[in-house]
């Protein structure tokens, strides 16, 4: 499937680079016509954060409530999230829906590095086939900038998520690095966008 994948993304960077004759370009490209295709399962995953983030003072209520009786925690909290309208296996389902494309990207760019007499350079001055530590540590300084913006409880395991990229992201050229700091940028703009969205839309409902 991945394989698949991968072999599709690549076809189509190779022929958006007939357009643009820069694979760093090209990558910017395809990283930003890939957040408009998920844009509407990322929206959903957005509206999930925030009702969880709603949710959240009254799921502790009933934790600390019940901490010694398990049971009776699955059953208030069963009835209200019935109440409420939240499924929680939904909202992790959506949040994974992404992880597919993620992947096949991986694979996409790990084809495109494997192609012969291909020049994979970013405006003639980045070498994407080799390391580069500028783009690194521009995807650390972002990466912290977007956990200011996550609820508190999403923080920790963002951290490791976090460290599991950097140690990734040192092992392998600077193509995957272009990518993973283009989509990370393009992220904090969308949930920007989400933001005064969703204070439209709650404006409109309340007025």
């Amino acid at each position: 499937m991945f394989d698949f994948l991968g072999q599709s993304f690549l076809g189509f960077i190779l022929w958006l680079n007939n357009f643009f004759q820069d694979f760093g370009l090209t990558i910017i490209f395809f990283t930003l016509i890939l957040k408009i295709v998920l844009l509407p399962i990322e929206y959903l995953a957005f509206l999930e954060e925030e009702k969880m983030k709603r949710l959240r003072p009254k799921i502790n209520e009933v934790l600390k409530k019940y901490k010694d009786n398990f049971q009776k925690q699955a059953e208030v909290l069963a009835q209200f999230y019935k109440e409420e309208n939240y499924n929680p296996f939904l909202t992790m389902l959506i949040q994974f829906l992404p992880l597919p494309i993620f992947l096949g990207v991986f694979f996409a760019l790990n084809f495109l590095l494997k192609t012969p007499n291909l020049d994979l350079s970013f405006l003639g001055i980045i070498d994407l086939n080799q390391r580069n530590f500028f783009l690194i540590l521009a995807i650390i300084s972002l990466q912290f900038l977007s956990l200011n913006q996550l609820p508190k409880e999403q923080k920790t395991i963002s951290l490791i998520f976090l460290g599991l990229i950097i140690l990734i992201l040192f092992q392998f050229p600077a193509l995957f690095s272009l990518y993973w700091l283009t989509n990370v940028i393009l992220t904090l703009l969308e949930r920007q966008l989400f933001l005064k969205l969703n204070q439209v839309l709650l404006s409109k409902t309340f007025s």
